[in-house]
């Protein structure tokens, strides 16, 4: 088992991180030297979630779910400003299923669904957007488009009264019907990061709709051979917040007899992970990529040899690509400051500590008292919470 006081001591420093970062009542900044942003405000919320800590979030819930709905609300109106098509817009999208995530962890969805939100996205036809997006060839960033249509279906459903029952059926057959050889989808003769990366995304999915007939044994195995010797998953050293989340959760979500043929791995894992907590309190994506010190480049070169068909490739492509100036630092549409890679933010934070959540649970099961998981679909959800 993992050392329960080594993990609350890395709880309390953690949530020391959140409370560095808000402003005010209602608003985070994403790393200490960002700005405020809406995606910050979702990842601080399900980091106090995750902590349990249910008096920083139900003492301020309303003015946090009012800032939520306002924020999403805006960042609606400047994609629908810049003209792109928002039922295939990853900036909106994703932050409408935090937002949705959030208001569920403030339980608030009762007070306000986001039905004005949700409804204009619903799918009359989910095999052509599926296939739109590229899900059941691999395409990178498909994963999240069809992980997106699930959570809208099943919010249609649970919270709009919406019959979708047809949908959701033919969601769940399109995707176990075009399955590859690895468990994922895409043609492919080997095992890819890419594979389980955009996958996992599907597999969330079907993990929440309870689908037959998905081959999580299978998929476990095909994403342990890609682990690193320090039980990341990376296709660049140290691991990355969403890549180790991605393969550990597929892991644990197999069930024991997975659990128990990678106990040693996902034990390396979450050490390796408790131990590279920086020291504001915060996680970082990766302590192994900057600086190009001659020991990281070096690690970098095991790390392409050390690979096999597609991941090597995939590696090799990688380690050149960042050695690029523009990758000194990490940019996303979470925040227009761009952070350094060893720099701590909410959003690697959170994927850590919830890595490491999910391990912790999986080896010992009645620890699901611990953690906060979030019973909504999507990300942060486990399978537990339907039986507490």
């Amino acid at each position: 088992m993992l050392n329960i006081s080594e993990i609350n001591s890395v709880k309390k420093k953690y949530k020391e991180f959140i409370d560095s970062l808000s402003v005010g009542d209602s608003s985070f900044m994403f790393t200490p030297h960002s700005e405020i942003t809406p995606y910050a405000r979702c990842f601080a919320i399900f980091g106090y979630h995750l902590l349990l800590d249910n008096e920083r979030l139900f003492s301020n819930a309303d003015t946090l779910a009012l800032a939520v709905r306002e924020d999403l609300d805006l960042v609606r109106g400047e994609r629908k400003k810049a003209g792109v098509c928002l039922r295939y817009d990853k900036p909106y999208l994703q932050l409408l299923a935090f937002s949705l995530s959030a208001l569920s962890v403030l339980d608030r969805l009762q007070n306000d669904s986001l039905e004005d939100h949700v409804l204009p996205l619903l799918s009359n036809d989910i095999k052509t957007d599926l296939l739109q997006v590229g899900a059941f060839d691999g395409v990178p960033r498909s994963g999240n488009q069809a992980m997106f249509m699930a959570i809208i279906l099943c919010h249609a459903q649970k919270y709009l009264n919406v019959n979708v029952d047809n949908l959701i059926e033919d969601w769940q057959k399109l995707h176990t019907n075009s399955l590859n050889q690895f468990g994922f989808w895409g043609s492919y003769k080997t095992m890819s990061h890419l594979q389980f990366q955009n996958g996992y995304h599907q597999y969330e999915a079907m993990d929440y709709f309870q689908t037959k007939n998905v081959p999580w044994n299978k998929a476990a195995d095909n994403v342990a051979i890609l682990a690193d010797n320090e039980g990341h998953f990376a296709p660049y050293p140290g691991g990355g917040g969403c890549y180790d989340y991605d393969a550990i959760y597929i892991l644990t979500a197999a069930g024991s007899k997975a659990v128990t043929r990678h106990r040693d791995l996902l034990m390396r894992t979450a050490k390796t992970i408790l131990a590279k907590q920086n020291t504001d309190g915060g996680f970082c994506e990766s302590v192994r990529v900057r600086p190009r010190t001659i020991d990281n480049l070096l690690r970098s070169a095991r790390h392409v040899f050390s690979a096999h068909g597609a991941a090597r490739v995939e590696r090799l492509r990688q380690s050149i690509t960042l050695l690029r100036p523009k990758h000194n630092h990490i940019h996303t549409h979470w925040s227009e400051y761009s952070r350094r890679w060893d720099e701590s933010d909410l959003w690697d934070s959170w994927f850590r500590m919830l890595t490491v959540a999910r391990i912790d649970v999986a080896l010992d099961p009645k620890r699901i008292s611990e953690w906060g998981f979030i019973d909504y679909p999507g990300i942060g959800f486990h399978s537990l919470l339907r039986h507490k």
